[in-house]
């Protein structure tokens, strides 16, 4: 094992350990300790779900795509992009988990599952996803169990041919479902009616196009910082770029389009999530569109991408982007009480309906009719520990299985 992968892994590990430790000191102390209330009831628990699933896309969305559309430059990245999808999708499992006060009750999920709402299908599908990623991962590394890795390995005649039919049967159904995990995580927020931040038909095919180049930007990372800047590897890598610049530019069109149809109705509830974006979140609105845009003009560089240090600080500030904007999400949603009332002989006016906000300070108002929310220190580091998994797993899974291939110089 490497200097680099130990001091990796002890790093993540102990990050893993404060994570754990800090959701155990919400479960004892209940979610009162993070800054969530009772009119801002989703916070950095939902938006780092959204997160680790769009990042689990690209993976499995690249390798499928070798198979179906005969990409083979992407080839010797396909187990790397397995990979990412399973440690993303299951990170993004573990984050939601302190977001529920009592996980243990999600028992309750399969003894009286209701089918109307979209959360049990996202439940569905995320594990389905998981199963699939890992059941992926295991065709794709068949061929080359050596070792004690032997006693997992499928008794078959040709192992390689047997991964290849495979994986181009197996192919589709992951291509489904990599778009299927987002489109019902989609569905989640935008059957909200009350939110007419998220209230939009152009909601799903955001999180897709996101998630495409969130995903793919991850597999360019990892796979830059497994195999470097070789030559015989550009053609690839140019691929991956031009993937997260169309994904990129898809997502700018509908985003900005469903402004433009909230600020052209001109409603108080269409105006209202567009001020606080603007007015209140402005300068973070600024680097989720700047960061990722400055990322892709560098990578359709071919001088950039022949550099691993250049591509690998424009993949991260990229998915630093889009992480910003999926914390995003909330504020607009959430910050403004989406309660209110006309009073009588008053028929052009609306009142603002406070709600309690579930604890009681005597400092500052118990009802609120607007709550401006930042995470908590406790939720922060729960949030760090499971992207300190995701790294881990990666770090580990890269130096035990045969993901990275042997490169000649």
């Amino acid at each position: 094992m490497k200097r680099s992968t130990k001091t990796g892994l002890v790093v993540t590990g102990l990050i893993m350990i404060a994570g754990l430790a800090a959701w155990g000191y919400q479960y004892k102390e209940g979610l009162v300790v993070t800054n969530m209330r009772n009119s801002y009831s989703w916070g950095l628990y939902v938006s780092g779900l959204a997160f680790f699933v769009g990042n689990a896309a690209g993976g499995l969305v690249l390798s499928s795509l070798i198979y179906l559309f005969g990409v083979k430059s992407l080839k010797p990245f396909a187990k790397l992009g397995a990979l990412t999808a399973f440690a993303n999708v299951t990170a993004a499992m573990l984050a939601i988990l302190p977001d529920i006060g009592y996980p243990l009750r999600l028992y309750q999920m399969i003894l009286n599952p209701q089918l109307m709402s979209p959360l049990i299908w996202d439940v569905a599908i995320l594990n389905l996803y998981a199963v699939l990623s890992l059941l992926y991962l295991y065709l794709l590394m068949l061929p080359d169990f050596k070792g004690p890795l032997q006693k997992i390995a499928l008794r078959v005649k040709d192992p390689a041919a047997f991964s290849e039919r495979w994986a181009k049967r197996l192919a589709p159904f992951t291509l489904v479902a990599a778009v299927g995990i987002h489109v019902i995580t989609a569905w989640v927020f935008s059957t909200q009616g009350a939110r007419d931040w998220w209230h939009s038909a152009a909601l799903a095919p955001d999180f897709i196009s996101v998630a495409i180049s969130s995903g793919t930007a991850l597999v360019l990372l990892v796979s830059v910082i497994a195999y470097g800047g070789r030559e015989r590897f550009q053609e690839a890598y140019r691929t991956m770029a031009l993937f997260i610049s169309a994904a990129f530019f898809i997502h700018l069109f509908l985003m900005y389009n469903d402004f433009f149809i909230h600020t052209w109705y001109g409603a108080n509830d269409a105006l209202e999530p567009l001020s606080v974006l603007f007015r209140e979140f402005g300068s973070a609105h600024a680097f989720e569109v700047a960061a990722p845009l400055a990322s892709v003009v560098l990578l359709l560089n071919s001088r950039v991408r022949k550099s691993a240090a250049a591509v690998t600080a424009c993949c991260s500030l990229f998915i630093l982007g889009v992480f910003m904007h999926r914390f995003l999400l909330m504020p607009g949603a959430f910050q403004r009480v989406p309660l209110t009332m006309t009073p009588m002989g008053l028929q052009d006016m609306q009142w603002s309906v406070p709600i309690a906000s579930g604890v009681y300070d005597p400092s500052l108002d118990t009802f609120v009719t607007e709550w401006h929310y930042f995470p908590s220190g406790v939720e922060i580091v729960i949030f760090l520990g499971v992207l300190a998994y995701m790294c881990f797993l990666l770090l580990l899974a890269a130096d035990r299985l045969p993901v990275v291939g042997e490169v000649k110089s």
